[in-house]
């Protein structure tokens, strides 16, 4: 099993079981559906078309009032967020010209 320890700053004390919860549904997420693939093959207008499909999911989620499919939904919108990110520093590593 692999862990991760992150540094919380002092200002952000108190957020601890918020992160952790958060976390662990993103990590339950990303188990869930680790048959689909990774997404180093993924353009990034592609990977920001799947993030707004979330968004999408989150607000029929939070309409819906579950408050499970919220937090799945969010975990969800985070990974994609993740995702879009990570394909973005993947073109900046092969592209080191490309500014933000």
């Amino acid at each position: 099993m692999n862990t991760i320890r992150i540094y919380l700053p002092p200002e952000l004390a108190g957020l601890e079981d918020d992160l952790a919860r958060f976390f662990d549904s993103m990590i339950f997420k990303l188990r869930k559906n680790a048959h689909k693939g990774k997404w180093e093959d993924l353009d990034l207008e592609s990977a920001l078309e799947l993030l707004r499909n979330e968004v999408m999911e989150l607000e029929d989620a939070i309409k819906d009032g579950s408050r499970v499919e919220i937090q799945m939904e969010s975990a969800d919108t985070a990974n994609f967020a993740l995702i879009v990110s990570a394909i973005a520093l993947m073109g900046m590593r092969r592209k080191p010209d490309v500014q933000s």
